[in-house]
């Protein structure tokens, strides 16, 4: 189903753009990434600097911190999505794990926290890459570690492939939200 940007005016498939709704009670947009909430809706092409465009318009009640709010629905999202691959069984965490994971070949999406450090990062990058495994590294340390529960997580390996496949879409919606790959490129 295609949508027209309320701002832009770019139209598109629902599934790659923004939907806002009025709350019920106060009329306040409200973000709907799932796009299930009712009420009367704006769509918006997924991108931070139109948020920011809509939160700076006066014409709805919208509150001044929208961008940062759907930024983090979406990173909640993903940590959410690797929780559940966890306690599926899908998912080993620690860098030995998960370099033995990507010898085994039973790696099919390399998991690194941008904020860890760069040599172990573009160690285990490298051999994902010759095995043709893409690397996500647009979250942080601490937001692994709160999806996960444990601390100081810096690499993990998603070891299903369907897994892998619904996390890179969410991942890329919020990279592209962001302007930002959120794939090591190295």
């Amino acid at each position: 189903m295609h949508k027209t940007c309320h701002i832009s005016g770019a139209q598109g498939e629902a599934g790659n753009m923004l939907r806002f709704v009025h709350a019920p009670d106060d009329g306040v947009l409200t973000p709907d990434l799932a796009a299930r909430l009712p009420g009367d809706d704006i769509w918006l092409a997924n991108r931070k600097d139109l948020v920011e465009k809509l939160a700076a318009d006066k014409t709805f009640d919208t509150p001044s911190d929208l961008p940062e709010r759907v930024e983090k629905l979406m990173r909640q999202h993903l940590g959410s999505l690797f929780a559940l691959a966890r306690k599926a069984g899908e998912l080993v965490i620690g860098f030995t794990k998960t370099e033995a994971g990507l010898k085994a070949g039973r790696i099919s999406l390399l998991i690194a926290a941008h904020d860890g450090a760069e040599d172990g990062r573009k160690k285990l990058a490298n051999k994902a890459k010759a095995a043709g495994i893409d690397c996500f590294t647009l979250l942080s340390s601490e937001e692994l570690g709160m999806a996960l529960g444990q601390s100081n997580v810096i690499h993990a390996g998603l070891t299903d492939v369907g897994w892998a496949e619904r996390i890179n879409r969410d991942a890329g919606r919020l990279a592209a939200y962001l302007g930002d790959t959120g794939w090591e490129t190295e």
